[in-house]
């Protein structure tokens, strides 16, 4: 369906511009407010902080990880329902492992913000209990990325197979395999360099893949508001 393909365009862009912001957030906005990479693995640090700075938080948290989880989820389905022709089981698969992995990468933005968003509520009354749950809570949300990055890697992989098949995907292909390898290795090293790694790799994926989509389906917004622009036109001839 053209209209899938469309949305995933869309959506593609989406959620490259939402793992930007998570790693703007985390790279360039938390240190400049006074948290840098090392001290977001310190309770002692990082509750007092959220404490502070909640909105700044939310915004990185939601309008970062959750949205960029969500949105690569439809990327998924729309290279789905484009391959499923030509390879049904590698689309499928792939299709399966990304979207997983996207639900892992959502799922692991709501564990933190509910997790640290409430532990940092107590941190001023029982910070010894609060620190303890912290590294629980940081323990779940790390596993639930490192689940997504290898999920995400493996449906970027078998995509990037099927598409080096495709004149119009064959470049695609090749950056597929490179960024589906990064992300799979990512997901096992706990480290601020393989959250970089993968958020850079899914960034340059998701945006040449949604450009990719949007060139092959058209873009989805545009098309939607140049076809009401001509029914308001036909309408308005009826009407004289």
């Amino acid at each position: 369906m053209e209209n899938l393909r469309r949305l995933g365009g869309e959506a593609g862009v989406l959620a490259a511009i939402a793992t930007a912001w998570l790693f703007l957030g985390f790279v360039v906005l938390f240190p400049s407010a006074g948290l840098n990479l090392v001290d977001q693995a310190n309770p002692h640090r990082y509750l007092p902080f959220i404490a502070r700075h909640s909105v700044m938080f939310w915004m990185v948290d939601i309008l970062g990880a959750l949205l960029a989880g969500l949105m690569s989820a439809v990327v998924y389905m729309a290279l789905h329902d484009r391959f499923k022709d030509d390879s049904p089981a590698s689309a499928r698969i792939g299709s399966f492992a990304g979207t997983m992995g996207a639900a892992a990468f959502a799922a692991a933005a709501l564990v933190r913000h509910t997790g640290f968003g409430w532990l940092s509520t107590i941190y001023a009354t029982n910070g010894v209990g609060a620190a303890h749950a912290f590294y629980a809570v940081s323990t779940v949300a790390a596993s639930l990325v490192g689940l997504g990055n290898v999920m995400a890697g493996l449906g970027i992989l078998l995509f990037g197979r099927v598409m080096r098949r495709h004149q119009r995907y064959n470049s695609l292909g090749y950056l597929s395999m490179v960024a589906g390898t990064a992300m799979v290795l990512a997901g096992f090293v706990t480290h601020p360099f393989s959250f970089a790694v993968s958020a850079v790799s899914a960034m340059v994926w998701l945006t040449r893949t949604a450009l990719t989509l949007r060139a092959e389906a058209g873009p989805a917004l545009f098309r939607w508001g140049s076809a009401k622009s001509r029914a308001n036109g036909r309408a308005q001839r009826r009407v004289a």
